[in-house]
């Protein structure tokens, strides 16, 4: 399995993590707007139309069918994630959910230990129980809030977004050794479009033309963002790459200050903080070797 230790993969996962980002605000609209299923379906469907563009521009030939049955429980994981961090952010400040999904590279590590048979330190153990205590000051925060009430089921899905987004990439960074980028890239999109089709046609309510323009903003964002992540985990270990999901904390608060007026409280940024320097140390030490 290939493992690039020069600096290319940090910065090009902190691209993805920057693309993900633009396109979590988006989607915000959308979901705050449409039924779930319609919002998530409607995502699935522009990024396929620009993954498949992609592929077609990349590789000469079609994925094969092995390829294809291996990639489907990549796709349901993230058709999942998907739909539960559209459910988050319509329930939620823009900055809480992103944050919540923070808890992303303590799932790689374990999922990493799990599947790939990655080492699990102390120091890995001792950052996930400071993460869980970084939640607990959200959800604090949460509580003690007037404007926004604690939302148990908004809560909720943003750490299940976590867990099902960590295993994703996990299944990636497996599949690397027999899939080709453009293949990572298509195949997830695809057959996500295709499982969610059906429920996004029932749950269909129209659309209107402001919301066509950034859904198809959602498919480029969302498949330029898949190729930087993508490539990153195929060519470099989970448990160095996973903690660039924080940079995303950065680009939560601009774009929720920006475009939804969301101010951050003082439990929801030392819970993000808290989270963030408890793991800095183990980003160092993986970035080292």
């Amino acid at each position: 399995m290939r493992s690039d230790t020069s600096v290319r993969p940090v910065l090009i996962a902190a691209v993805g993590v920057a693309f993900f980002s633009v396109l979590d605000a988006m989607m915000k609209v959308i979901a705050s707007t449409y039924p779930l299923a319609q919002s998530t379906g409607m995502r699935y469907c522009a990024v396929a139309i620009t993954a498949t563009a992609f592929y077609v521009f990349a590789s000469r030939e079609w994925p094969t069918r092995e390829a294809i049955l291996r990639s489907v429980p990549r796709s349901i994981a993230n058709l999942i994630a998907g739909a539960c961090f559209f459910l988050a952010v319509s329930r939620l400040p823009l900055v809480d959910a992103i944050t919540l999904t923070f808890l992303s590279p303590l799932f790689l590590a374990l999922w990493g230990w799990v599947f790939l048979k990655e080492p699990l330190t102390k120091g890995t153990l001792l950052a996930m129980l400071v993460g869980l205590a970084g939640v607990f000051l959200i959800v604090r925060g949460q509580s003690a809030g007037v404007e926004h009430k604690f939302d148990p089921l908004g809560f909720g899905a943003a750490i299940a977004t976590a867990a099902l987004y960590a295993l994703s990439m996990v299944i990636t960074r497996g599949h690397s050794s027999k899939d080709s980028l453009p293949t990572l890239v298509l195949l997830p999109s695809v057959i996500g479009a295709v499982l969610a089709a059906p429920s996004m046609v029932m749950a269909w309510q129209p659309v209107s033309i402001w919301h066509y323009k950034l859904i198809a903003c959602v498919g480029v964002f969302g498949t330029a963002g898949f190729i930087c992540l993508a490539w990153a985990y195929s060519n470099s270990r989970v448990s160095r790459l996973g903690l660039l999901d924080y940079t995303g904390l950065i680009w939560a608060l601009v774009l929720g200050y920006i475009f939804f007026s969301e101010v951050p409280s003082e439990w929801t940024l030392a819970g993000a903080f808290l989270i963030v320097g408890a793991c800095m140390p183990a980003f160092a030490k993986a970035a080292s070797h």
